[in-house]
């Protein structure tokens, strides 16, 4: 289990990968971690849209913190 200082560190760390998606937003860039999930900014909609690869799932988030919460959940679960 992780404690609070890797949950803050993690937490950062999706949040600057999330903020830079949001900057390149003329562009489409897809963030994969094989085998695990697939991230996407979608640009129209402004969200974040997470696929979880092991089962199709998509799921979509209006704010970077809800989909870092999602992102630290998948990962660690894994």
């Amino acid at each position: 289990m992780m404690g609070r200082d890797t949950f803050i560190y993690e937490h950062n760390r999706y949040k600057k990968m999330l903020n830079n998606l949001i900057e390149y937003e003329v562009s489409t860039i897809t963030h994969t971690m094989p085998g695990l999930m697939e991230l996407v900014y979608s640009k129209a909609s402004q969200t974040f849209q997470i696929t979880t690869l092991a089962d199709g799932n998509v799921s979509l988030y209006d704010d970077i913190d809800t989909a870092c919460d999602a992102l630290y959940t998948i990962y660690t679960l894994s």
